[in-house]
């Protein structure tokens, strides 16, 4: 069963978490904090998985200018945010692989610190860490809901697929969308 405004709230949760300064708008700076914050999190610090991090979150930034700055202003308020993933200008799904696929992925690789292929619910957590803004009991309740089988860890793939869900999906019953607290 869908919930036809779920998308949107985590759309909105989305955008909170990028607006590292809570003025309204997402700038450059923005993007620039919340990638130090990532890397910090993850002790990254000089590695060729932060410089990769932070590419990312440049090319996200420059990708986010280019289509919801509407009035060429360097800052993307949470209406223009909104209007470019919810209005159905382009292929949702193509528009998240381009946009945040490929952070998404190197996340997945950088959060599975021991190599074997899953996240555990520490590893999980510590990314979250770089988000102030979300609180602590929802991180661990969206890792419960990813980890179906409940051995306090997430494959790889749940992973990239619950992000994908928190981004793309209104229905409830995909694990990812509750990832925020927003289901």
């Amino acid at each position: 069963m869908n919930d036809p405004h779920l998308r949107e709230r985590n759309i909105d949760a989305i955008f909170a978490i990028l607006d590292t300064d809570a003025n309204g708008v997402i700038s450059s700076d923005d993007m620039t904090a919340m990638g130090t914050r990532v890397c910090e999190q993850l002790h990254l610090a000089g590695s060729p998985a932060a410089a990769a991090i932070m590419d990312v979150y440049a090319s996200w930034w420059e990708q986010l200018r280019a289509d919801c700055d509407a009035d060429g202003d360097g800052r993307i308020s949470r209406a223009e945010f909104a209007q470019a993933w919810l209005s159905g200008d382009r292929d949702p799904q193509e528009y998240y692989s381009q946009q945040v696929g490929k952070l998404i992925d190197l996340l997945a690789d950088t959060l599975d610190a021991d190599g074997d292929g899953y996240i555990e619910q520490d590893e999980y957590l510590t990314l979250f860490r770089a988000m102030p803004n979300v609180d602590r009991e929802v991180v661990l309740a969206g890792f419960a809901h990813l980890d179906a089988d409940g051995d306090g860890r997430i494959s790889r793939d749940e992973f990239t697929a619950g992000a994908s869900h928190t981004f793309l999906s209104s229905d409830p019953a995909h694990p990812g969308t509750s990832i925020l607290g927003q289901a």
